[in-house]
């Protein structure tokens, strides 16, 4: 009966999350200044509604996070660029940000075509460790999805960007690290073959290294019936099989490492 509950919610929560992901905030255009890349991102015109109705969905669902509105959204973009990739960005008057364009290609575009399972796992442990660098320095993503970190293979840096989504301060830190942590990987999962699952979990975590941080990543998937689920299945639409596989790799390795504590 319990199974037959969490396939029933893991099903509505696919079709909910379908809903969420259809919900696009901005539009981007790379432009080019003499020989400058940019990128320029736009709030469209019907994003406050959805920022003004998303608040209380998000809360309901319990999900830790939430949608900038505007103001926000460029003050944090422009402290996070500064900071972490040491260059400036511009608020143009309509609202439009300009931001220098990151090098390299999106992780979930290397993972979508690379076929060669080195690069593929050098591109994840870039990702993972520029997270770790990122949380190291006190800041979460809030969307830390594997569309959301552009990897330069060739210099080997791995960059994060699109800050629009912020984890709610109040959170444990290890909650909203682990919530970083788990959209990396579903994401990841996503585009990986079932037979890579376990190696690519240990690949992430090993990486990351956090045993705080990993305790809080397997409660995410200890059970489909959590309130949350739509927002991260529209990040990545798992499959159940595949969830419940995540679920037994993760769990085997928080007993393995509480057996040898």
């Amino acid at each position: 009966m319990h199974e037959l509950a969490e396939r029933a919610w893991f099903l509505v929560s696919r079709l909910l999350g379908r809903v969420l992901r259809s919900g696009r905030y901005s539009t981007v255009r790379i432009t080019r200044q003499g020989t400058e890349l940019l990128v320029s991102k736009q709030r469209r015109f019907y994003a406050p509604l959805l920022v003004w109705m998303g608040g209380p969905l998000l809360r309901i669902m319990d999900t830790g996070v939430r949608i900038l509105p505007q103001r926000d959204w460029a003050a944090r973009e422009s402290h996070l660029y500064r900071t972490i990739h040491g260059s400036s960005i511009r608020a143009e008057a309509d609202g439009t940000l300009t931001l220098p364009c990151l090098t390299g290609k999106t992780l979930a575009t290397i993972l979508e075509t690379e076929m060669e399972e080195p690069v593929r796992r050098k591109a994840i442990e870039l990702a993972i460790g520029a997270l770790a660098e990122f949380h190291a320095r006190g800041f979460t993503h809030g969307d830390a999805m594997a569309e959301n970190v552009t990897i330069d293979l060739e210099s080997a840096k791995a960059h994060w960007f699109d800050f629009e989504t912020m984890h709610e301060s109040g959170r444990p830190i290890a909650w909203r690290r682990a919530d970083d942590v788990r959209a990396l990987l579903a994401t990841c999962l996503v585009r990986t073959p079932a037979a890579r699952f376990a190696d690519t979990i240990d690949l992430i975590l090993d990486r990351y290294r956090d045993e705080d941080v990993a305790r809080h990543l397997a409660a995410r998937f200890a059970s489909a019936l959590q309130r949350p689920l739509p927002l991260h299945l529209g990040q990545a639409a798992l499959s159940f099989r595949s969830f419940m596989e995540v679920d037994r790799a993760l769990s085997g390795r928080n007993h393995s490492i509480a057996g040898r504590a």
